[in-house]
């Protein structure tokens, strides 16, 4: 009979990461722009005790998405394309092939106006990043298809990102069950915030 090995537990693959990462620089953190330590004692020491730790945690997590989009806005910068433009490829991309979306499925994903949507998709079309197409299934309407050179486009800021990921993140990568364990946290988070349909 083969015995079950034990699981590591959450603070014990945390406590590994820890270890690994390099010790902390003992330089002055900005109070407006500094990491999610400072806005959380900022909130802390606001709020006290009204400050739960479920909504502390909420920040932490934005501020990680800040700092996400800041990444993925010096790529865009780059190749001269808007952030929000950029995200309306990137819909385009990881839905497969044909890469086409109808204008209300972007209105949808994206909450923005009619107005705002049009002009978003005329910039990328007017740079052949996207372009429109007849709907096969309704003659009076239109499709946003991703253009080879917008899938190229994508796939380069992509290609980028993931190196950067696999550079910062090399520590935790280490740790068997790190990515799991993070994931699976999250993932509870996003379930518990998302709305019901009905």
């Amino acid at each position: 009979m083969t015995l079950a090995k034990p699981r590591t537990s959450v603070s014990e693959l945390l406590g590994q990461l820890a270890e690994q990462l390099p010790a902390p620089q003992d330089t002055e953190v900005s109070p407006v722009w500094g990491n999610s330590d400072v806005l959380i004692d900022q909130w802390r020491g606001e709020l006290g005790d009204k400050a739960s730790e479920a909504m502390l945690l909420g920040i932490r997590i934005r501020r990680i998405g800040m700092l996400i989009d800041r990444l993925l806005i010096e790529d865009c910068t780059a190749l001269g394309i808007k952030y929000d433009e950029f995200m309306l490829l990137m819909a385009l991309r990881r839905i497969g092939e044909p890469y086409a979306l109808r204008p209300t499925d972007i209105l949808r994903m994206h909450s923005v106006t009619s107005g705002t949507a049009t002009y978003r998709i005329d910039k990328l079309t007017s740079q052949d990043l996207a372009e429109r197409m007849n709907d096969p299934n309704d003659r009076r309407s239109y499709l946003i298809r991703l253009t080879p050179r917008g899938k190229k486009t994508v796939d380069a800021v992509l290609a980028r990102t993931d190196a950067l990921y696999r550079e910062k993140l090399a520590a935790m990568s280490g740790i068997p069950e790190g990515f799991k364990t993070l994931e699976a946290g999250l993932r509870l988070f996003e379930a518990c915030l998302t709305p019901e349909e009905g």
